[in-house]
């Protein structure tokens, strides 16, 4: 693959999708949404901003509304960011925001949206662009799913031009190999019908070839496509250092010949080994770009899709290309496996455990995802990642977001610490008020197969004995059976935390409760938003057409609670730290000495915790303390009404999740005012 082309097809899909959004939806007249309103059940609200004159919400599922009666009724948008619902919505002085997992729509009325991609998500992790799981499947999607994507991606084709989701090609047979089963040709076949018998034929999934095929040539989304691009669609056989080779040219023969060269890079029975300058499980170095004085980055190759994506593109993307994520770095960027990974999480990714909230201050847009990362905008059209969260991590993730009494930028992190700012890049600690409580915590453990009292016991950090007293097990716990569900009361300091963060003053509606903005110690609307008469940039392509309205904001005289019974407010997230022990179990040839330098501790240690009386003798299987684990559980305190469903959408954690961790529970049970619910 053309490096040097790659850049511009990749500074070009960037245009098409990031900046000036990939679809726009037109409002329908007014009186038509009306009507259409009153004839269809009102939807319930979870997230709402308002700006002067009007109120935009959307409900759990991430579908759009629009109110010109302070909520009273609402009217669709006909437009939704529903492949993950929606996390917060904001008016940034001159659009609202409506944020979501990687994605976002902005609109100057809540009735037009574009939709565009957030530089925000998972960490990038240079080696695992992509799971083996999620690269390697056969016939992931049928023919008819392939082109609904298709044309969901780019609705409208150019006249005169050809796209991906009308593009037709009479492919010939091919006979199996050890690489691809046989593919049985057939006159005029869609992009679609290629796709899916090339998926089948050689196991690798039709996501993967979609975005291959989009980050080489951005066939996916553009609406004005070359022969040219068709011709050399996934990139096969297009090296950076010489010239394409025309004899694989063609739709076909490049989708075909690339999931065939991904099967080949795993050296499978067969084939010769081949491929191993990217050997899985081991750290190599990666070039940064092709010219080769950029240097290199080490990478730890966790998986065959990743290293055959290396294969493939040789590049990895330096540190400016990952702060610029849905952009360009600079001369010593590359982007293939970048843009790879970005699009894939972008269009593919399932639902994940996931949260980005917004605030804008000063006229610049902030948001920030449930894992720290931070990006921030004066336009919503261009993004820059600027940092992370301080203290954030994968055990550590941001709970709130806002800002202060004073106007800076506010976090709240889950460990119950807080910090705040005024550029996003520079945080300082906020005090946070704090209770803490001597209380039981009781858990329901329903036993699975394979499972121990001992393994029960050990991951819930309490003793075999406790477990089998507090539910009468017979002989000592040795007998349980699948299904029976076992109670673990545990002693420990629950910590409730008074968050110092405050919501974006445009936000009505939160978490499903209805919030009067005004009467809270929030900063201005006119601290926050730009003079009246102040422009912001003019948004490229899609967004020109949009209208714009005047910056300035008014705050409404009163904002009623229109539901018939509104939610509680929402109490302060609930956490509890538990500390476990760390247990090494003593193999052949093991030594004191060596079971110390293993788990960083020391000898004399090791004596003293397990009571050791010969530091010289030591035995196979003996089970030995080398440390202790602290884990931090985050809970949510039952509320009037609660069950896990309205859980989950206020408090923005997947249902499948909540019943993973409580499962005594089930979507629907009731939930007792004070019942600690665990979020994590």
């Amino acid at each position: 693959m053309n490096q040097w082309l790659k850049l511009a097809l990749s500074s070009l899909a960037i245009a098409v999708v990031a900046v000036s959004g990939v679809i726009t939806m037109p409002a329908t007249p007014a009186v038509a949404n009306e009507e259409a309103a009153s004839e269809t059940a009102a939807p319930t609200i979870i997230h709402g901003a308002r700006n002067s004159s009007s109120w935009v919400g959307a409900d759990a599922n991430g579908a759009l509304y629009w109110s010109e009666d302070q909520g009273t009724t609402w009217a669709s948008a006909n437009f939704g960011l529903t492949k993950s619902g929606v996390s917060s919505i904001v008016w940034t002085g001159s659009q609202f925001l409506a944020t979501s997992y990687f994605e976002a729509a902005r609109s100057s009325d809540g009735k037009s949206w574009t939709r565009f991609m957030l530089p925000l998500g998972s960490a990038f992790d240079p080696g695992n662009l992509i799971s083996d799981a999620e690269f390697f499947r056969s016939g992931s999607m049928t023919v008819e799913q392939i082109q609904a994507f298709l044309q969901q991606r780019n609705p409208d084709c150019r006249e005169g031009f050809v796209c991906m989701k009308d593009y037709t090609e009479t492919t010939f047979s091919r006979d199996q190999t050890v690489l691809c089963n046989a593919y049985e040709g057939a006159e005029n076949e869609t992009a679609a019908q290629i796709l899916h018998k090339v998926s089948a034929a050689c196991g690798v999934s039709v996501e993967a070839l979609l975005v291959l095929i989009q980050k080489e040539q951005s066939l996916v989304t553009l609406s004005a496509p070359s022969a040219i691009r068709f011709e050399r669609a996934t990139g096969y056989a297009c090296p950076d250092t010489a010239p394409c080779d025309s004899q694989f040219f063609g739709f076909y023969n490049q989708v075909y010949n690339a999931a065939k060269q991904f099967k080949r890079y795993s050296n499978p029975p067969g084939t010769s080994r081949f491929f191993t300058w990217f050997p899985v499980g081991q750290t190599v170095p990666v070039r940064l770009h092709p010219n080769a004085s950029c240097g290199t980055r080490p990478v730890a190759i966790k998986n065959q899709a990743t290293a055959g994506l290396y294969y493939y593109t040789p590049y990895t993307p330096n540190d400016i290309a990952l702060v610029n994520l849905a952009s360009v770095g600079d001369s010593c960027s590359a982007y293939g496996n970048r843009n790879f990974w970005r699009v894939y999480n972008y269009w593919f990714s399932p639902t994940k455990d996931f949260r980005t909230m917004a605030t804008t201050r000063d006229g610049v847009t902030m948001v920030v995802d449930r894992d720290g990362t931070i990006a921030t905008s004066s336009n919503l059209t261009s993004w820059q990642r600027i940092g992370s969260a301080p203290g954030s991590s994968s055990s550590n993730n941001v709970s709130e977001f806002g800002q202060t009494s004073g106007g800076n930028y506010a976090i709240l992190m889950a460990d119950g610490t807080a910090f705040e700012s005024s550029d996003g890049v520079a945080w300082n600690p906020l005090t946070v008020q704090a209770t803490e409580v001597n209380q039981d915590i009781v858990i329901r453990h329903s036993v699975r197969s394979g499972d121990t009292v001992w393994a029960i016991s050990r991951a819930n950090g309490v003793s075999v004995s406790a477990v089998v007293a507090e539910n009468s097990l017979p002989r000592g716990g040795a007998l349980i059976r699948v299904g029976q569900v076992l109670t673990i009361t545990k002693k420990g300091v629950v910590r409730t935390v008074d968050s110092p963060v405050i919501l974006d003053p445009s936000i009505v509606i939160a978490a499903g409760s209805t919030r009067d903005a005004d009467a809270e110690n929030a900063p201005s609307d006119e601290s926050q938003t730009p003079a009246e008469g102040e422009s912001t940039e003019t948004d490229t392509r899609a967004d020109s057409e949009e209208s714009t309205e005047s910056s300035e904001e008014t705050p409404s005289e009163s904002i009623e609670d229109t539901s018939e019974t509104p939610l509680p407010a929402l109490e302060p997230i609930v956490s509890q730290t538990q500390t476990n022990d760390v247990v090494y179990s003593v193999a052949r040839g093991d030594t004191l000495i060596r079971i110390a330098f293993r788990n960083n501790t020391t000898v004399s240690r090791l004596v003293a915790d397990n009571n050791i009386r010969n530091p010289n003798r030591i035995i196979i299987g003996q089970r030995l303390k080398v440390g202790v684990s602290e884990t931090t559980m985050t809970y949510h305190r039952g509320q009037e009404g609660d069950t896990l469903t309205r859980i989950s959408e206020r408090r923005s954690v997947p249902l499948d999740r909540l019943l993973t961790l409580n499962a005594d529970r089930t979507a629907t049970t009731a939930i007792n005012v004070g019942d600690l619910i665990r979020l994590s």
